[in-house]
Parts: structure tokens; sequence; C-alpha cells
């Protein structure tokens, strides 16, 4: 059983989700028609499989689309997911679930019955077997039983094992089943009030939990999670059962993780199994192993959605791009059957004639008017409003009191009116003498209040100035403007020195330089925002969420300086899974971390989208920045690429998201520690970072200790659990390993014990005792077990680092946390002491912190982290803020003053932990034979499209070699902005690149200008926009099944590059800065020659282009068609050589000569070649050899001969073009005087 494609479908955005995504689908038995249901909240019809034409779409009850087409939100609570998440399709009527809510509606959409509760998420619904007018619906807490005639609930069933994920009638028995998150299938008696059966015993399906269920007939197939050393994974088993007695078939495997499967509609042997990433098996289990096929479903994504049609004939999935997939197994190719039209003949979906979808009646045409001078407007007529429109809303909405409406202008004085004179139509007048020093003053008006509240602060020389005009409480200025501002008021101020020099010491001269001084204090005062004592419901602004402003000029626009005058780097926030910067911070910041994680780089690491290489790569350039903002953007990008995050619901797509990060830092923290784990033992190895006399004092063997790895040697806690049980006595043991420790606090008694230390809970956290009821392994009975958690007994040690999540999950857990004013005491100190069983004291002391900032419930909370830094004068805090980075004082830290800040993450060191690791046998150099290596992942390669030679080991750069770079983008995410009424437009968030090619060049010796790489970069995620015309990317080169050329994953190019900057290498490009940035790559200025700064004048903010350069300067035609990365690093290199002659020679004055004539050209034709110009020849330049003499040599007599400014770039221009020529078989002498600085025929000069 096959299935071919047969159609392709992307869902058209709505008002509420611009890329509504298939959340489940249903194929309608009793009609033509597929029922579509999308995360966006609405349902729709699509009829006939050889057209999908849309029949009907309306909104789900409950969703956030229905309460906004009803007129309101239904008074539900702040976070409700509007997606629909399950349709049941009956002869009449369409019922519908989401997570507020199950409605019914008749098949045109018209609502006949409808239920919300929005204190639970629904999750599934099923039909009373029992009553035909009753609908069951359950989620997490009790189960709704709802009167489909009266459109009410009837009453609310409590269920031991809940959430449901799954509920489905049983017809043969008249009862319900029940799949529960827990992983347990259970039948649910309607006539005992929904309790289990007495005759059959529910089953546990998953150890790790249950992602789904599917029923048909009498058998139900489930699919969910399993555990592995503590771990959860996906069970690769896929579980069948039989619905009469919850007997177990054999069960199916799949080991790509089974993210859907389901059972055939008309054949109960066979099954179809998916998984989220588009794996697809489908099972005969009555031929045995033989009856399986595997297919792999053509998406770029994941697997959203599925369903079977009711003969198993068509498959409908959606994946998260939006589109919808119609396969069918009948014949779609050349054997097709065809009609008199030449179109498929394919059965309907249901198989039969069934139900006709219902079309709307056909418009009546209007009626033409034939329009004269004297035709009168009113034929054309109006619609009938029967309710107040939404632009109807109340003036107190608009005209507050701050509105012009209540408080216009204010008049213009009397004494002012009297003196004045017309001039045309504008009136001049003196400022009378009661007037002066206020004509900038403006009362305050009642709507005003809030606005000049406290706005008068004293600065640091007791004078008081207004806070509002400070720039530290105003918007923050684009770097473009504060360099204009800069040059307008340093031009006031020189005019102002000027007339207070000449004029005296007069009063009034003294007071405008006062005037001045406050203006730049108030400017460039370094420590604004000082460390003030705040009240408990008062926020410090640096703790508010920071947001990245864009200009016409980009990001590199934003002026990051102003959030960070500190030597610590921060991370910007215009990347998905931003929240995870502040985490990132804190583990940087711990040093046996950082120092795994930056030498996992130097090993040869075989995983595409490794997290902790990819975390190494951003440490290495946090600590290069020293100071410079930088962005984790492919750290970002290798783990929206990991599957298992996007299961376990770590995504955050919604910058405006109100949802409690502070617990979804923690589930991340969790499993980020224990990826890092995995992905540190690489082929079995990993690093020995232990000391030996911490490793002598385990009893097992040197071998067996080596086996943990480098991250678990540094945080992992060895913990042993001893289950007993309490009927048979039965003992049994299970080692496993802990990454992060979730604090458990103690239960609130009555007597009041006053409040727990932190090292108490986190001892009691680590070393747990306590009773459970499950199944005995032993005895087989359901009985109590005593379980009890201690330290492996073979390695009795706590580990260097732990990490501690904080669990705060209600206000009472906060009142633990919250400073004690009148004890001044508080829960967390600065130092923890571990007291273990024998007696040992173990110290630790608080190195970073993750807290959550929200104000309110109502505005968007997000992740602050606290770093303790140590250095040789002492140590200090500093915030991270993302991008905002401030010091900060130890009592701040510590201080939780309300609940708009709460405690997430807590990383401890012990204070001997020196004595504990030795990192000084890591590796610090990335292997150099990546240099050498020619790699390729593409199957089709073609040798006469391989450009580049790779680099011979003495060829090996060292510390100053030069090298050209030039790189080639691609779009992943589209440009996003708004425009505003008076036609301007903000960015609201800029295009994602993402690196597409690579090109590097030696730019010296033997083989100067010859590439060594040249590599396109493979890409798994949807590119939107290849962006032909500016990068020569076409569709296809980067896939690894059709590119022709030199294809390698992200890493392994980004690999090449660190360590070209780690050897010291000058990079020459034009325009590297946006380059670096978009490769997420930090290169020291001092090792970058970028030719748009060297080719410019001072106080310009004119960047030339390098067509224009190559044209003016060099005399050749690039970027023709598309752009070349080797053609456009080798004339940046062309033009470095250039630049170069100057500054060998301290020519400063040729080189304005140059940049003059260069500008002065470039006004003339707006920066761009000139269309009608003679073509350039054709073959391409070679590059200049070294010079052998200095330029003033080859001039001939120095700076004595020239005979006006801007000589020597005129011989610079006339030597490159007889070069050229010559290489061409052209004279070599030049053009003669055909314009400022085009050549004037003087002798050519060799480099």
């Amino acid at each position: 059983m096959t299935y071919n494609p047969l159609h392709l479908l992307t869902l058209p955005p709505t008002s509420i989700d611009p890329k509504p995504i298939s959340t489940v689908i249903s194929i309608d038995s009793f009609s033509d028609t597929i029922w579509l249901g999308t995360s966006s909240g609405t349902i729709t019809a699509l009829c006939t499989p050889l057209s999908l034409t849309r029949n009907v779409q309306f909104p789900a009850h409950g969703s956030k689309l229905a309460s906004v087409a009803q007129g309101g939100y239904l008074n539900m609570a702040a976070g409700i997911n509007m997606a629909v998440r399950e349709l049941r399709i009956t002869d009449r009527d369409i019922w519908s679930l989401t997570e507020g809510g199950v409605s019914g509606r008749k098949r045109g959409g018209v609502v006949k019955w409808s239920v919300d509760d929005p204190s639970r998420s629904l999750r599934s619904m099923a039909p009373n077997p029992v009553n035909s007018h009753e609908v069951i619906a359950g989620g997490t807490g009790p189960l709704i039983l709802a009167n489909t005639a009266r459109g009410e609930i009837v009453r609310k069933v409590d269920i031991p094992n809940a959430p449901i994920v799954k509920l489905s009638p049983s017809l043969s028995s008249r009862s319900v089943l029940s799949a529960s998150l827990s992983g347990q299938i259970n039948l649910l008696d309607p006539r005992t009030g929904f309790k289990s059966q007495s005759s059959i015993v529910p089953v546990q399906a998953h150890t790790g939990g249950l992602n789904g269920a599917d029923v048909q007939g009498n058998l139900v197939c489930t699919w969910g999670w399993t555990h592995m050393q503590g771990h959860p994974l996906p069970d690769p088993l896929v579980k069948i059962y039989d619905i009469r007695t919850l007997r177990p078939l054999p069960p199916i495997s799949f080991p790509a993780g089974p993210a859907f499967a389901l059972l055939h509609p008309t054949d109960p042997s066979k099954l179809v199994i998916s998984s989220q990433q588009g794996m697809l098996q489908t099972v005969d289990m009555s031929t045995g192993s033989t009856g399986s096929m595997f297919q792999q479903l053509d998406i770029n994504s994941y697997v959203t959605s599925m369903a079977l049609s009711p003969r198993g004939d068509y498959l409908a999935f959606g994946d998260a791009d939006g589109n919808l997939h119609l396969w069918t197994n009948h014949d779609t190719g050349e054997t097709a059957q065809l009609d008199e039209n030449g179109q498929l003949v394919l059965p309907t979906f249901n198989g039969y004639d069934g139900i006709k979808p219902e079309w709307p009646d056909q418009a009546d045409p209007l009626p033409p008017i034939v329009w004269e001078d004297t035709t009168p407007l009113n034929l054309i007529g109006m619609p009938y409003y029967s309710e107040p429109l939404i632009s109807n809303f109340p003036p107190d909405l608009y005209a507050t009191d701050a509105s012009p409406f209540f408080n216009p202008p204010l008049p213009i004085p009397t004494s002012v009116l009297n003196s004045m004179k017309m001039v045309d139509f504008v009136g001049y007048a003196t400022t009378p003498k009661e007037l002066k020093g206020k004509r900038y003053v403006i009362p305050s008006r009642p709507g005003a209040r809030n606005v000049h509240k406290n706005t008068n602060v004293n600065n640091q020389n007791g004078r008081l100035m207004n806070a509002t005009n400070g720039r530290r409480n105003s918007e923050p200025r684009f770097r473009s403007e504060k360099d204009k501002l800069e040059k307008k008021n340093g031009a006031k101020a020189t005019k102002k020195t000027k007339k207070f020099t000449g004029g005296g010491g007069g009063g009034e001269n003294q007071d405008l330089m006062n005037v001045d001084d406050e203006h730049v204090i108030e400017d460039d005062d370094d420590d604004d925002e000082q460390d003030v004592v705040m009240g408990d419901g008062e926020i410090p602004k640096y703790y508010r969420k920071v947001e990245i402003k864009y200009s016409k000029f980009g990001i590199e626009d934003f002026d990051f300086e102003y959030y960070n005058r500190t030597a610590y780097s921060g991370l910007e926030t215009d990347i998905l899974n931003s929240y995870t910067n502040s985490l990132l911070q804190a583990i940087h910041y711990m040093p046996p971390i950082r120092a795994v994680a930056t030498a996992h780089i130097c090993v040869d690491c075989k995983k595409e989208h490794c997290l902790l290489c990819e975390a190494g790569f951003l440490f290495r350039m946090l600590e290069d920045a020293k100071g410079r903002n930088c962005q984790a953007s492919n750290f970002s990008r290798a783990f929206s690429a990991t599957p298992q995050a996007s299961a376990l619901g770590l995504m955050d797509d919604n910058d405006k998201s109100t949802a409690p990060y502070g617990s979804l830092i923690q589930n991340f923290n969790r499993w980020l520690l224990s990826t890092f784990s995995t992905e540190s033992i690489v082929d079995g190895e990993t690093f020995e970072i232990r000391t030996k006399d911490i490793q002598d004092l385990s009893l097992k063997g040197s071998d067996e200790v080596q086996k943990a790895s480098a991250i678990d040697q540094v945080l992992g806690v060895q913990i042993k659990t001893t289950n007993t049980c309490r009927s048979c006595g039965f003992v049994s043991e299970r080692d496993t390993t802990l990454h992060a420790v979730d604090l458990i606090y103690p239960k609130k008694t009555s007597t009041g014990t006053g409040r727990p230390k932190f090292d108490d809970v986190l001892k009691s956290s680590i070393f747990r005792e306590n009773t459970t009821k499950a199944v005995c392994s032993n005895c087989k009975s359901f009985a109590p077990l005593d379980s009890k958690r201690t330290l492996n007994s073979d390695r009795d040690q706590l580990p260097p680092v732990l990490s501690v999540n904080a669990m705060m999950t209600s206000n009472d857990l906060y009142e633990i946390w919250k400073n004690d004013h009148k004890s001044k005491t508080r829960f967390l100190e600065p130092t923890v002491q571990l007291v273990i069983d024998d007696g040992q004291k173990i110290g630790y002391e608080v190195k970073s912190l993750v807290v959550q900032i929200q104000e309110d419930e109502r505005t968007p909370a997000h992740l602050v982290s606290f770093v303790k830094m140590s250095n040789d004068s002492g140590s200090n805090w500093i915030m991270f803020n993302d991008f905002l980075v401030r010091s900060i004082s130890e009592e701040e830290v510590f201080n939780f003053p309300d609940q708009w800040k709460v405690p997430s993450v807590i990383f401890l060191q012990r204070v001997d932990s020196s004595n504990l690791l030795d990192l000084n046998g890591l590796p610090k150099e990335i292997d150099k034979s990546v240099l050498f290596k020619d790699v390729s992942i593409a199957w089709n390669r073609r040798n006469a499209l391989i450009k580049h030679k790779v680099l011979e080991e003495n060829e090996l750069p060292k510390p100053g070699t030069l090298i050209a770079i030039d790189a080639e983008f691609v779009a992943l995410q589209q440009e996003e902005m708004e425009f505003r009424s008076d036609g301007t437009k903000n960015i609201l968030r800029p295009s994602h690149m993402s690196l597409a090619r690579v090109s590097v060049l030696r730019g010296q010796g033997e083989k100067e200008g010859v590439p060594f790489i040249d590599d396109y970069i493979h890409t798994s995620e949807a590119v939107v926009d290849y962006l032909t015309e500016f990068s020569g990317i076409k569709a296809g080169d980067l896939d690894p099944n059709n590119s022709p050329h030199t294809l390698v994953p992200l890493k392994v190019a980004y690999k090449k590059l660190r360590l070209l900057v780690d050897l010291g290498c000058i990079f020459i490009g034009h325009g590297l800065s946006k380059d670096f940035r978009t490769i997420n790559i930090f290169v020291p200025p001092s090792q970058v020659m970028d030719t748009v700064n060297l080719f410019t004048i001072p106080g310009r903010h004119r960047k030339l282009s390098l067509k224009f350069l190559a044209w003016f300067l060099l005399k050749k035609d690039i970027q023709t068609n598309t752009h070349d990365s080797i053609e456009d690093s080798k004339f940046a290199l062309l033009l470095y050589k250039i630049w170069k002659g100057y500054d060998d020679t301290d020519d400063l004055r040729g080189f304005e000569g140059l940049m003059n004539d260069v500008f002065l050209e470039g006004s003339k034709t707006g920066f761009k070649p000139p269309i009608d110009r003679p073509p350039s020849p054709n073959a391409f330049p070679p590059l200049p050899a070294p010079p052998t003499q200095t330029l003033a040599q080859q001039i001939g007599g120095g700076k004595q001969q020239k005979s006006r400014k801007g000589s020597n770039k005129n011989n610079n221009q006339q030597q490159q073009q007889s070069n050229w020529n010559s290489e061409n078989g052209e004279n070599a002498g030049g053009g003669g005087g055909g314009g400022r600085g085009r050549g004037r025929g003087k002798p050519p000069r060799q480099w």
C-alpha cells in the first residue's frame, strides 16, 4: 500500500494568525469533503480530491477568532490556545473542540449548541454511547458532560488518571475508551457514572507518557514515550489493544519514533505510522515483516496532523509550514485513468455520492449605471447596519484630558500680538521682558500629570534638571542621529565659547556656558541610573524588557552602547527563542562548563546540529567581543532544528507572549544540560577532567569512571534510588545522573515551624525519601513502595557545579523567597553549605541566577540573569537583560521584594572546585587539518564548477596573513514592517538571513587571488527567497541531492572561519561587518580591513558600493548579472592594494584627492556606473604583484612632482588600467584625458 502525492495546498493567512497551521484533519464519511481545523481557530471544508475547492469556513467555538466574531472574548482567561484540537463529523453536524470549549454546527456553519469551559484545557471528546444528546469532553481536571440539545454542562466527573489525551466510544461494550497522558488506557462505563469497568483492568501502555491514540472498530493503537537511563525518549513501539478486554496484541516497531498512527478504516490488519519528520510506514500485519512499506513525506518542517479517508485510499496531512498535503494510493501516473477532458478520474473522499455540499446562491449582478454629469450619487446604495460600528466608540476613549479637544494650544500672549508685524503671512515680534527665559517652558496640563511625575531629579553637581529631557529616560538614539546631534552640539559649543571669550566675563555669557554644561552632563552622564532603593512594588527601569529599534540604515545603526558600557557582551533579541539568552549567559560564566564547551569545538564532532558545539562557538564569540553586542543565531538555529525540543514544548515563537518564562527556562535548562551530556561524548570518547586523587576514591576501576561524560564530571549528581516494597520486602536499585536539581519545598504546616533555609531545601531535594503506590516487579501487587534517593556509594561526591531549578509554582512558595524586612534575613545567601550523611560539609557559592521579570499578568514576561564576576581586584555582580548589561550590587541580586522578580535557575560552584577539576589538559586550538580537507556532501558535485584549491600544509596562515573574503546569503524569513498613515514605514523585525556561500582567497604569496575556500552551505530550513539577483544562489544549490557545488554543513564552514580568526589572519572584504554579523562570528577590529571604511571621507555617511569603486578605480564592470563571492572578494583585494600603496608612503593628501574625485564623480552618476559606457575587457584582471619600490619612487620624485591634489590617484588608476590592457592585448599606454579621474595618459606604474 503506497501513497502518491496528489495536492499541495497552502493555507491562507488570517487576521489573527498570518501563518495558520493545520492542527486536526477529518475526512467526511457522509460527503465528498475534507474538514480542516487550524491553529488560528478556523474550520474549513474542502470538496473533491481533484480540486480541494473551499466550501465553508467558520470559527470554532472557544477559539480567540470565534470570540472576536461574537464581539468579545467570552470572558476567557488570558493564554487560551485558539487552535482546533479535535473534529467529529456526523451526518448533520460538525462537532469541534478547542482548549476553551466544544460546539456543534450545521454543515453550513450555523451554530446549534456550544459549551465553554476555559478553566481547563480540553484535549478530546466523544459522544455518550448511552445518550445520543450528550457529549463528554476531557483534558486537565474532571471530565465535563454536556447536553447538545440545551448547550449546557450537565455535570462534571472526577477521574483518577487526568489529564486525558483521547476519548472514543466503544459501541460493542457501550463504554468510553479513555487514554490519559500518564500512559494508561481504561474503559469508562457511563452507566456507573463513568467509573472504570470492574471486569477490565486498566493497562499501562507507555511508561513515559502517552502522545496519542487512534480507534477503529475493536482495536486501539497508541504511541508515546518511554524512559532510558532516566531520560525521556520516544517509544519506538506502537502498542495495539483489543478494546473489549484491553488485551495487548503484538506491537509494531517504528524506530524513527511515531508521532501519528492511523488504523485502516476498512482493513483492521493495516496500519499507517508517521514520524514527526515525515518518515511514513504502511504496515500489513497479516503478511508479517514483509508487509511494510517505507516512504518519506515531502515536507521541510514537521508533521502537525494526519488523517485517512473512510476507505483508506486518501492520506491527508499538514506540516508546520502551513501546507496541506493530499496523497492517494490510486494511480496518478501515465497509466492513470483519464476522462474525456484529460482530467484524472478519482473516487470521492467517502467512496460514494453521499450528501451533496451546499453552495451559496449566485449573487445577482448589480444594475448598470450610466454616468453623466447629472447622475445623482444616491443611485449607489448604502448598506444597512443593525448594530453599532466599531468606529463608533465613545469620545472619552480618544479625547482624553491630554487631548487637544480638551486642552487646545495656549493662546499667544497679548503683549506679543500688540508688537507683531506681519510680513506676507508670517508674524514677527520681539520677546517681551516678562517672557524672557520662559519661551520653552509649557505649563503642565491635567492630562500630563503622570508624564511629569517625578521628572525633576538631582544630577551629580546638585543642579535640578528635567529627567524627561535626558537621554536616559527617552528612546535611544540611533548612531546616525547621535553623530548629527554631536556635530550640532559641537558647533554650538564652539560658537558659544567664541562668544564667551570675546565678550569678557559678563553674566549673560556665563549663563550661556552653564546652560551648555547642563546639556553635556545630561547627555553624557556615564551613570544616570544608579542603584536606588526601590519599594516592594516598584520595578527599576533597567529591569524592563528591552527591544531593538530599526532605522533606515538597518540594525547596524542601533546604538547598543547606550545599553552596555561594560566589558561584558550582551545578546540581541531579534532571533527566534531569544528567551534562552539569560541561561546561556549564566552558563557561559561558569568556567568549568565554558571550558568543556570551548574544548568540544576542537574535536571532530560529526553531529550537524550539535548544541554543545554551537554553545562553544557562542562562548568564544562572547569572550572575544569584550562588550560588543552578539547574538546566538546559530545556537537558536540548531535548537530549532532539534525535534525533541519542539516535542517537549520548548519553542517560543511569540514575542508578545505572557507565558510563564520561568517554568519554560527551567524545562529548557534541564533538557539542555542533558543534551550537553550526551553530545560531549564523541565516538565513545570524552574529556577526563576530574583530578587523579578524586578518581582514586572510586571503588570501581578507572575504565568505568571514564564512561561519565565531561559534562557529568562537572555537574552530574550521581544518584542511587532504592525502592523497597512493603508487601514482599523486595529491594530494587537504580543508578541515575541528575543534571538539574528541582527544589522540593516542605509542606506548610499549621504549627508554623518558620521559614526554611535554602541549604536544607536543597539537601532534601537531592536526598529524597517518600512513599508511593506502584506495582511491585517481584510480587506483582499494587503496594506501597518506600523510595530513598542517596548519592552513589561508590562515588560519594557532590559535583563541582550544581544547577538548581527554583520550581516556583505558587504564591505560597514565593513567600519563602520574599525578603523578611523585620528580621532582615534572606532565603538565599551568597554562600551555601551542604552537610551530607557522613557529616562532611561541602561549601558552594552562588555564581549566577536567572530570574523572571513581569510587571503584571497583562504585560509580557522576560528573563534576566545575574552573574558574579571574579577578577584580581575582587568580585562584582553583572546583570544581563539581553543586550542591556550593567553592574549591580550583591544586595539587589539576592533581594526578592515582590512577585515581579521570581527566581528560576541558580548555578552553584564548589569553593574547592579547582581541586576537583583539571581543565589545563583540555584542547585549546581547533584542528588545523580542516583547512587541508576538501569536504562536500553534494552527491552530484561537478569538477568543472570547483573554483577553489585547498591549502597545502606549507601554506598554513600565520598571524598577519592577508585573506580576502566574501559571503552570500539567502532569506529564511521575510522582513516584517508596518506602514503608517503618513506613508512612512517602521521595521518590526528584519529579515532572517542564513549563510549560503562563503569564499576565502589567498591575499599574498605565489597563489595570491586563488580561492582556498568556496563552500556552499547546506540548510534544512525552508528558504523563502534565494535572493538570486544579489547572491547568485539558485534553487537546488543548497540541496545535497541536486547541488553541483561544494556543499558543506554550516558547522564545517564556521569552524574554518573560526580557525582563521584564531590564527590571526587579516580579513579583507567589502561590507564585512554585516557579513560577520549574519555568519554570527566576531572578528577583532585589528584583523579586519573593510574597504567600505577605507574608501570613504570622514564625516560623510555615504558608503560606496564595490561595483562603483571597481568601475571608477579599476576600470572593471562587475556584478553585471548576479553577485559572485569570488569575484567580489578579488576586487576587494585589489582595492585594498590601492589603499595600501597610499598608506605605506603616508600619502594622506594624495588619498584625500583620490576620494574627492571619487565622490565628485559619484555625485554626477548617482554613485552607480553609468549605463552608456564602453564595455570593460572580458578577461579577469590579474592581481598586482607586491611593490618592489616605494610609491614615491614609482611616481618619480615623490611629492615634489605632484602638480595638484589627487595626482597620485590618477597614476594609480592609470597603472591599474595599463596592467589590465596589457593582459588583454590592448595598448598599455592608457586612454588620454577622458574626464576627471578617468586616466590622463600618464606613464604606467608597476606595483
